[in-house]
């Protein structure tokens, strides 16, 4: 009997313009967003100090205001980090090791 590996997954972000995936299997959870205090952004999630990254400089995007409908995707990237996104969703399947294509745009896969 041959079995037959799913394709992985990956949860969709964008950040500004800038949308890429994160594989599921480093995404922890999803939280709406909190008041981050001024300094070094740090948020506490269920008894734990973490650092908040935002990934805007990353994808060429000016920095951001904390807002509501945005999320904190808790992400294991080695460490455990909350990473301030705009938008998350969906979950899409994706190719092993390369970028992905939605709605015919080449997107970028964080493995």
């Amino acid at each position: 009997m041959t079995t037959v590996t799913p394709a992985p997954q990956a949860l969709l972000l964008r950040v500004g313009e800038a949308r890429f995936l994160l594989p599921l299997d480093r995404v922890e959870r999803l939280y709406p967003m909190v008041h981050l205090p001024p300094g070094p952004p740090r948020v506490h999630l269920r008894g734990e100090t973490l650092p908040v990254h935002d990934p805007r400089a990353a994808w060429g995007q000016p920095p951001g205001v904390p807002h509501a409908s945005q999320r904190l995707v808790l992400v294991r990237s080695p460490e455990r980090e909350a990473w301030w996104v705009d938008e998350a969703g969906p979950v899409v399947d994706v190719t092993p090791h390369g970028p992905a294509v939605l709605d015919g745009q080449v997107v970028s896969v964080l493995w």
